[in-house]
């Protein structure tokens, strides 16, 4: 994911926008601030590492803690006295996924997809600069991590992020670059802002994002906006394939054709 200032520090202080707001509870947000510490933590945190992630005093992260334990979203090893997320957290994903309009009549062309051309297929959202997949649909050959909804990477270094990204002008498109310094996962990794700021305006003028290399080696990406009945972008369908089966010329002829069609399917669905 992207190079960001330390947690703690972007933890310390809501945004000004939300302390000047009477409405916003900044206990509960403090709270919220609890569980997200979790969102890059390999396994458990304890208690300290909490603290530190969040900006809370232990004193503070402590009781967070203890109520979340009590409420089930948190789950605490009694030998290790570390924590870690607990099923209730799983079961939030699901109410949503499960009364979401667009969630529920994208996912039957989706899968029509996937078994079609026998690859990963995605539906994503933008979020900030960043992206959050809502479905994954597996290929055979994807790992457990490349299958779980829920997932948030930066936007502007896959297929989908980028035709996410092809909604906003240049302007805000190079604030957003600025804000979160892109990092190079593979060797290709494009993350110099002048070059991504090209690339997302051919995929705006396109219509369609293709990426080679970009996060993993070996594999190549494909995207799509998916918009509705008033052409207003709602989110992306991509498809992940290898690159040694899938190189640019047959994602062109065999690939997109196929998202431009799914995403016809849903928009009239």
């Amino acid at each position: 994911m992207t190079t960001r200032s330390s947690p703690a520090s972007e933890a310390a202080s809501p945004p000004a926008a939300d302390a000047d707001d009477p409405l916003f509870v900044a206990s509960l947000e403090k709270g919220v601030r609890v569980l997200e510490a979790f969102r890059d933590a390999g396994d458990s945190l304890g208690l300290t590492d909490i603290a530190t992630l969040t900006g809370l005093g232990k004193s503070a992260a402590q009781r967070f803690v203890h109520t979340w334990e009590r409420l089930g979203y948190l789950v605490k090893d009694a030998r290790s006295r570390r924590y870690r997320l607990g099923p209730r957290v799983v079961e939030l994903g699901y109410f949503f996924l499960r009364s979401d309009r667009l969630v529920s009549m994208a996912a039957p062309h989706l899968v029509a997809l996937r078994d079609r051309c026998g690859l990963a297929v995605h539906m994503s959202v933008l979020a900030g600069g960043d992206m959050i997949y809502l479905l994954r649909l597996p290929s055979r050959q994807m790992t457990l991590a490349e299958m779980l909804p829920g997932r948030r990477m930066p936007a502007w270094c896959n297929s989908a992020g980028r035709m996410l990204l092809a909604q906003l002008d240049d302007a805000a498109l190079r604030l957003a670059l600025e804000r979160s310094p892109p990092r190079a996962f593979t060797s290709r990794t494009v993350v110099e802002t002048d070059a991504l700021l090209a690339l997302i305006g051919q995929a705006r003028e396109d219509g369609y994002a293709l990426t080679e290399d970009q996060v993993l080696q070996n594999q190549v990406g494909a995207a799509v906006l998916l918009r509705d009945a008033r052409d207003l972008p709602l989110a992306a369908i991509s498809i992940s394939a290898p690159r040694h089966e899938y190189p640019v010329e047959r994602l062109l002829r065999d690939i997109v054709p196929q998202l431009f069609r799914t995403a016809q399917a849903i928009q009239h669905a």
